[in-house]
């Protein structure tokens, strides 16, 4: 019986299937593309038209699980809250899991093992999850304007990015984080930035 021959989304599909097992069962320093296109059943050269390198594969294929995952971006999804307190914790819930996958598959060797190269790879990829993280707050602070909330939004960014970098932090270096320090994080420090008097008050 002759096989179906795989295209576009399916093949893709396949790939990053491939790829996340490997990652998970070998790690990142015996990754290759011979591997990912022996267990996805595909060719090498299909592989190399897609991707530059073994690392550009695997962020693709933890990118794709996480948004697949968590039902899109962390900027997209849809709250449920009825409070400012209640949408910040779960939007850092949300980014908890999607940090949490980069976790499972390794990422700190990973990064670890980052060519200079690559390096500008995750600089590019840092750059955009802050931009997403950013507009996320922005969608909870409007939420929290239009119920009739008082909330700061004039933070800088550095400062507005605390939190996700906090988070970051305590997973990749194994810390727990439990239901009561994200209350604390949320109930101690982000509400009274949130809902202080900006300056010009």
């Amino acid at each position: 019986m002759v096989q179906k021959r795989r295209r576009g989304a399916e093949l893709e599909q396949a790939i990053y299937q491939a790829a996340l097992q490997l990652l998970k069962t070998k790690g990142f320093l015996s990754f290759n593309f011979a591997d990912v296109a022996d267990l996805a059943n595909t060719s090498k050269s299909v592989i190399y038209r897609r991707w530059q390198t073994p690392f550009s594969l695997a962020i693709a294929a933890i990118q794709d699980k996480i948004t697949s995952e968590n039902h899109g971006r962390t900027d997209d999804f849809t709250l449920t809250g009825h409070s400012l307190r209640e949408d910040l914790l779960q939007l850092l819930q949300r980014f908890i899991i999607s940090m949490q996958t980069f976790k499972d598959f390794r990422i700190t060797e990973l990064l670890g093992e980052a060519t200079k190269e690559e390096n500008t790879t995750i600089q590019q990829l840092m750059s955009d999850g802050n931009a997403i993280d950013l507009n996320a707050l922005d969608h909870i602070l409007t939420r929290a304007k239009k119920r009739g909330e008082i909330v700061k939004t004039d933070l800088p960014e550095e400062i507005a990015l605390l939190p996700f970098d906090w988070l970051r932090f305590q997973l990749f270096t194994n810390q727990p984080l439990t239901e009561r320090k994200l209350e604390l994080l949320v109930d101690d420090v982000l509400l009274p930035i949130y809902q202080s008097k900006s300056r010009s008050d």
